[in-house]
């Protein structure tokens, strides 16, 4: 009898040992297996380029463009609706008829386009949907302005009913002789958003209460005021909202601002420089990590590369990481939902590039995971 309970007891131990190592293999076979999803937005030279759907196979070690949307004309800006069936671009245009925004739906990995409308001036650069996804908000880059555009119940657009023109310079004789909106930011709880003004070094408060026909507070909250001849362009809220990053294009920095209902107070700024560089520069993106526990940024020129901070008490940053982008002019980049990967857009060399990342570091390794692809430019994963 004691010979058979010690061995029932054994078979018992072995199948539940067998049984946690099952979970255990499924589990890292999951985290292999992952495939993440994004658009991708670029500048076309050829009727085959435009808004593309990628696939990320952390498994496979390999990139894959799976769907093409080829109707707009310099997509460098996309963007997805929650429910993940409607995407929004950019078309980055001019002339008399001015710059576009396309709207398509997305079923079943297929793009189909809905409609084009203008938006509102040259040069369109960035769009956003408010929280609400009744309207969408695009920067006019060469115009210096900004619209507000309806979406209808079927996801596709009406024409602009509101458009703000900015007005004045700064300092700059190359870059800031007149006004260039380059974002527009929504807080993530409070009813504003925020538009970055590269050209009169500004990033000016909007009140927007999408319950209204025209939302959008005309006259301004609050003007911040940056360093003349910095530069403002890309910008992101920490997740409480209290904390602003914002990138200083001309002068690649990072700018931390306390914001408080409605207004911002600047902390301080870092330079995105190596001690003794010299040459051309071009700050371009910021992200924050998942976690929230790490800020990136990017910075084109002659630098081109990827600057990591690790974000530490009252939202302030210190440097971790400077590394190489991979190629030229990293203009954008984004880190997968889950934090495991970052990926880097090179616009002038045509090549999206893989880094891994160590979520408890921050700090960024290069694979030899790539695509070539014409003029990368944006980056928005899908959930």
């Amino acid at each position: 009898m004691k010979l058979s309970f010690y061995t029932l007891a054994i078979l018992l131990l072995a199948s539940a040992c067998g049984s946690g190592n099952t979970e255990v293999t499924q589990t890292k076979k999951e985290t292999m297996n992952t495939t993440y999803r994004f658009l991708l937005g670029s500048y076309t030279n050829a009727p085959e380029h435009g808004v593309y759907l990628v696939a990320f196979h952390s498994e496979k070690d390999s990139l894959s463009i799976d769907a093409v949307a080829s109707e707009p004309e310099n997509p460098s800006f996309v963007i997805i609706n929650r429910a993940q069936n409607r995407v929004y671009c950019v078309e980055e245009t001019g002339g008399e008829s001015g710059g576009k925004v396309s709207a398509f739906s997305l079923q079943q990995g297929k793009f189909t386009k809905l409609n084009t409308v203008s938006a509102g001036g040259n040069g369109p650069c960035y769009v956003t949907l408010d929280p609400s996804e009744r309207f969408v908000i695009v920067g006019n880059y060469s115009a210096g302005n900004f619209s507000v555009i309806p979406v209808s119940a079927d996801g596709s657009l009406l024409e602009p009913i509101q458009t703000i023109a900015h007005t004045g310079s700064s300092v700059n004789p190359r870059r800031q002789t007149k006004p260039y909106v380059h974002s527009a930011v929504f807080h993530p709880s409070e009813p504003r958003v925020l538009i970055a003004d590269l050209g009169t070094d500004e990033v000016v408060v909007y009140d927007f209460d999408a319950t209204n026909e025209s939302p959008l507070t005309e006259s301004p909250v609050f003007r911040l005021r940056v360093a003349p001849g910095a530069g403002p362009r890309h910008m992101v809220f920490n997740s409480s909202g209290d904390r602003l990053y914002l990138v200083h294009e001309i002068t690649a920095a990072i700018g931390v601002y306390a914001y408080e209902d409605g207004k911002l107070t600047h902390l301080e700024t870092h330079s995105l420089l190596q001690e003794g560089f010299e040459g051309n520069v071009g700050a371009a993106e910021v992200r924050i990590s998942p976690d929230g526990k790490f800020l990136y940024a990017s910075n084109r020129g002659d630098a081109n590369e990827l600057i990591v901070f690790e974000t530490i008490e009252d939202g302030k940053l210190k440097h971790v990481q400077t590394i190489h982008s991979g190629g030229s002019a990293p203009r954008n980049f984004n880190i997968t939902p889950d934090g495991k990967f970052l990926l880097a857009g090179n616009q002038n060399s045509n090549l999206l590039l893989v880094f891994s990342r160590d979520q408890s570091t921050g700090i960024l390794t290069p694979t030899d995971i790539s695509l070539e692809v014409n003029k990368p430019v944006y980056i928005t994963f899908l959930d």
